[in-house]
């Protein structure tokens, strides 16, 4: 029989986590209108691409899914058999998205270590195996249960340390995409002598941010996970996939901003963004602009962009 004292710990626990939920969903709303003019310069007026499709998914796919998975939270019309049946919908919804944000990281992957292909087998393999981890993860949830009076439809797992793994599996991408970006930024920077462009500086310093936020974000949601009342275990899992789509979003808008931007630095022409179809940022370091355009043929040439 559970007390009163109880029950009111669990109301509050559950308010908190609806409230914090819904904040997560107005942080990622209110960045989106606040950026939309960079939005719509940087990406709706140039070349319809891949990466415009990308963007497009990253940016609008997550606000929209929310809106439902809010719903769930707060609508007391959801039963426990409506909830049952749509309770891996939110986990679901983060394979998607979880897809789309790491193939915009494999591009850049293949823009940073000028086109390999290799690379592109490598981030795809750290990519499947990601969303494999996750999948066997999440199909271990359930819905939470609640005492009566009580509303919300929100995902747990049933075993803890199973259910944490889907945010584990983040880290590991997360990681590895790090590193593959910090080797490739120094390497260019040993070329350089030292004398990076701030190009090489955006993809570094962007690069270390979002890991640092997100990194965060998801090993705050796994130690709750793991550690935390069964009434809260949720709370940040909300926070954590928006924030990460947020940061994706300025990591694109920032590049395309230093496309525009970018040019001759310390004797060292640097071809700033060429894209494939103004897809992802191909980086090249030329001394004279006859090298320059070369590479910038091979790369249209290879690219079929014509």
């Amino acid at each position: 029989m559970m007390t009163q004292e109880q029950y009111v710990r669990i109301a509050g626990n559950l308010m908190i986590a609806k409230m914090y939920s819904l904040a997560a969903c107005v942080m990622l709303f209110y960045d989106m209108v606040i950026t939309f003019g960079e939005e719509v310069e940087q990406i709706w007026m140039r070349k319809f691409s891949l990466l415009t499709v990308l963007y497009f998914l990253n940016r609008y796919l997550s606000p929209l899914g929310y809106i439902v998975i809010i719903v769930s939270f707060h609508d007391s019309t959801w039963t426990k058999e409506v909830c049952n049946r749509y309770i891996l919908y939110p986990e679901a919804l983060k394979v998607v998205t979880t897809s789309v944000i790491g193939a915009i990281f494999i591009l850049r992957l293949f823009a940073i270590y000028s086109r390999s292909f290799f690379i592109v087998l490598v981030g795809s393999a750290l990519l499947a195996a990601e969303l494999a981890l996750k999948i066997w993860a999440f199909t271990d949830g359930k819905s939470i249960d609640l005492p009566p009076g009580l509303v919300g439809c929100i995902l747990v797992g049933k075993r803890h340390a199973r259910f944490a793994v889907t945010w584990i599996a983040e880290l590991g991408f997360d990681t590895a995409i790090f590193l593959l970006t910090l080797w490739k930024t120094f390497e260019h920077n040993w070329r350089l002598q030292g004398n990076a462009t701030s190009l090489i500086n955006l993809i570094l310093r962007d690069g270390v941010m979002y890991y640092a936020i997100i990194f965060v974000a998801n090993l705050v949601t796994v130690l709750i996970f793991m550690l935390a009342p069964p009434d809260i275990k949720a709370i940040n899992a909300s926070f954590s996939t928006l924030i990460t789509s947020l940061m994706v979003s300025r990591l694109i808008l920032n590049l395309r901003s230093a496309s525009t931007l970018s040019g001759p630095d310390t004797n060292v022409l640097m071809q700033g963004i060429t894209t494939t179809n103004d897809d992802m940022p191909s980086y090249h370091f030329a001394r004279h602009t006859q090298a320059h355009d070369e590479l910038q043929s091979r790369f249209t040439n290879a690219s079929g962009d014509k």
